[in-house]
């Protein structure tokens, strides 16, 4: 039973954290699950003992380019990747990222390899042949393939085919071609359309992830091996996302835990408090760029669609078991103390004490940073507005809590130094 909810939290979380990966805005790309689906099906063929951890790699195979808010699909040529220095590193680090999860530690080779042609002539170190690992080969094909349904659309299957064909020995093994054509006529022949619309290739990735079976995970991984490493990953992707809020979520989770110690939270509540800062803002991933980026002040209609992600992140939390006491905290953290916040209008102590924090920290970053219409404030007169708006706002002892530190130059170099 234990095993089981490991690897039920373990699932979503990745899951969860794939989606997250390729949602620009109002437009999900779907591109890690499909990639996923398609390297597990050819590694049913040539290395069924490895399909379990391909599976995983391949999910994650872009994350080294995604917390740069980058994704390589906006890259189609090999040129233009080996241009963007982001692209060009973003399987050694996300080599380095997943090789902090201990349960995905096999997955590291696959993903530093999955831009390396079998002709020597991919990236990031140019290898060769058979130093190319063979599950990095198998993500290769599979970021091939969807790389061309994005350019051709599911209904030209012969023309991805025929590319596949033209570059075996170059891109992958010829070795592998064989596999390639199994998968070809894999279902008479309709493999390729069904992972070519998005709905049967949620399925066919829904039935995959439910057959894994990650004992890698149970036997050697406890659940805070992981979820702290996500927690960050998802943070790092969620800022990236949004030009003007680089390592804002780390910055809010250090102000949010020195304020909570102040007021002498307990050593669980300031956790909950921390992980809830680094995935306050995961709803805004989901609105689009024209928006969270204008220069300009929002009309009324914006700032109903902007006000959305509050709701759209308690919704994902809800579906994450590891995160769901998270929700509220994070969801909350635009109340206000005067109730006139939002997405519920909570009142004073109705609102989470978490998310009364939580939203005085973000406040004050806000504050701190220059946006897309204003520099940053500074100091000082971040202060006048936290004493200004204390009781409307803000909680008056939490705002209080915060003017103290941020009175304190040594905590402000030190709140400095958290980026």
């Amino acid at each position: 039973m234990k095993d089981a909810k490991i690897k039920s939290q373990f699932d979503q979380i990745v899951s969860a954290l794939s989606l997250i990966m390729d949602q620009f805005g109002k437009h999900n790309l779907l591109h890690s699950r499909r990639v996923a689906v398609i390297a597990t099906a050819l590694s049913e063929i040539v290395m069924p003992e490895k399909r379990d951890i391909i599976f995983y790699a391949s999910l994650l195979h872009d994350v080294g380019a995604v917390i740069f808010g980058e994704h390589p699909l906006m890259f189609p040529t090999m040129e233009e990747q080996k241009r963007v220095s982001h692209i060009f590193e973003h399987p050694t680090v996300g080599s380095k990222i997943i090789s902090r999860i201990s349960a995905l530690e096999e997955a590291q080779a696959f993903i530093q390899d999955h831009h390396e042609w079998y002709d020597g002539s991919g990236y990031p170190n140019g290898k060769k042949g058979g130093d190319v690992f063979l599950g990095a080969q198998l993500i290769r094909i599979a970021d091939t393939i969807d790389q061309k349904i994005h350019v051709y659309g599911g209904y030209l299957c012969t023309e991805i085919y025929n590319y596949l064909r033209l570059h075996k020995g170059l891109e992958f093994s010829p070795d592998l071609w064989n596999a390639i054509m199994d998968l070809k006529n894999k279902d008479a022949g309709s493999f390729c359309m069904r992972i070519s619309d998005d709905m049967s290739m949620q399925g066919i990735f829904s039935e995959i992830l439910q057959s894994v079976n990650p004992y890698w995970i149970i036997s050697a991984t406890k659940v805070d091996d992981y979820t702290q490493v996500i927690l960050h990953i998802f943070a790092d992707i969620i800022d990236a996302k949004h030009k003007y809020t680089k390592n804002h979520s780390e910055r809010v989770a250090f102000l949010s835990e020195k304020i909570a110690r102040v007021l002498e939270l307990s050593e669980a509540e300031i956790e909950k408090i921390r992980n809830a800062a680094h995935l306050h803002d995961i709803g805004k991933v989901y609105i689009p760029y024209e928006i969270l980026d204008k220069p300009g002040h929002l009309s009324d209609q914006e700032v109903d669609v902007l006000r959305k992600h509050a709701i759209i992140t308690m919704e994902i939390l809800d579906t994450i078991e590891a995160f769901r006491d998270l929700s509220a905290i994070a969801g909350f953290h635009q109340e206000r103390y005067d109730g006139k916040g939002y997405p519920d209008g909570l009142m004073g102590e109705d609102i989470p004490l978490g998310a009364r924090i939580l939203g005085v920290a973000d406040s004050v970053d806000a504050m701190l940073s220059d946006r897309a219409y204003r520099n940053g404030i500074g100091v000082g007169n971040t202060i006048i507005q936290l004493q200004r708006c204390s009781g409307t706002q803000f909680d008056p002892v939490v705002a209080e809590v915060a003017i103290g530190l941020l009175s304190d130059k040594e905590f402000v170099d030190e709140m400095r130094k958290a980026e």
